[in-house]
């Protein structure tokens, strides 16, 4: 890995994990608001967006920071530095308002807009997920692997909630074959896919900064990632109005057969 990247990821895990003892002190106890968009947001979103953006921004004061958490009324900004940093500073945000503990930070690395190494601390299991390709995928300080997928009959699918009606006939197919499961954080969905510990994911409605540093760990782990639409990286701009994000991610053999399904229900590309 090029040192340039190394010296960033030493920042960013340094950075995501001066942020857990907040974290922590205001779980299930933040103040919730609501955004332009409907969805919760609480203090402790902003606080920590605006820490590491500082931290970072101080190391590296040439790359770029995206967050969550940009004022609604900003518009698209291109991405023009060679490295970009984008975060959901509380990827679960009503989980976490709620004192549910299953939530994140989401951290991603990007160069030329393709991730290169993700951090995402996981509230529930209280580890600091992070690596890109070239480097491995660490659980705090310890490598780690994709654990080998057991043989059992019904597979776990997460999937994220709402669901619009133009995607009824696609879960009604799924329920049939899998377990589906909406555990409320797109970051820990797709983590958890490149891990091993869900055998597929199947979203619909996230945003690029749910999964951007997930999308790294699959790239180690070997997850395949399909968007039902466009390509979303490399990116291009960033905009906190971006349409959400449609992917399926597993092993090739889940994969494929996801696919299939998306196909025979008319749920592939343009019907976002």
């Amino acid at each position: 890995m090029h040192e340039s990247v190394e010296q960033r990821v030493a920042t960013g895990l340094a950075a995501v994990r001066g942020q857990i003892a907040f974290f922590h002190e205001h779980f299930g106890r933040a103040e919730s608001e609501w955004k332009h968009d409907g969805t919760r947001v609480t203090h402790a979103d902003h606080a920590i967006s605006r820490a590491l953006c500082d931290e970072i921004l101080n190391a590296f004061p040439g790359d770029e920071f995206f967050s969550e958490e940009t004022e609604a009324g900003t518009r698209a900004v291109p991405m023009r530095a060679r490295f970009a940093w984008i975060v959901d500073p509380i990827d679960g945000t009503n989980n976490y308002a709620l004192g549910i503990p299953v939530c994140a930070i989401s951290l991603a690395l990007l160069e030329d807009g393709v991730p290169v190494y993700g951090f995402v601390y996981d509230c529930g299991l209280r580890t600091l997920f992070h690596g890109g390709p070239g480097r491995g995928l660490f659980a705090d300080d310890a490598p780690i692997a994709r654990a080998v997928s057991d043989s059992r009959h019904e597979k776990v699918v997460a999937v994220h909630t709402p669901i619009s009606a133009t995607h009824h006939a696609l879960v009604t197919r799924l329920i049939s074959g899998y377990k589906l499961r909406a555990y409320g954080s797109g970051a820990l969905h797709l983590t958890y896919v490149s891990l091993g510990r869900l055998d597929a994911a199947l979203d619909l409605t996230v945003r690029v900064w749910d999964i951007a540093a997930a999308y790294a760990f699959c790239a180690v782990t070997g997850v395949g990632v399909c968007f039902l639409d466009a390509e979303v990286f490399p990116m291009r701009e960033f905009d906190v109005h971006m349409k959400p994000v449609r992917y399926l991610a597993g092993p090739s053999e889940i994969l494929d057969r996801l696919e299939a399904a998306v196909r025979e229900t008319g749920a592939g590309a343009g019907n976002g």
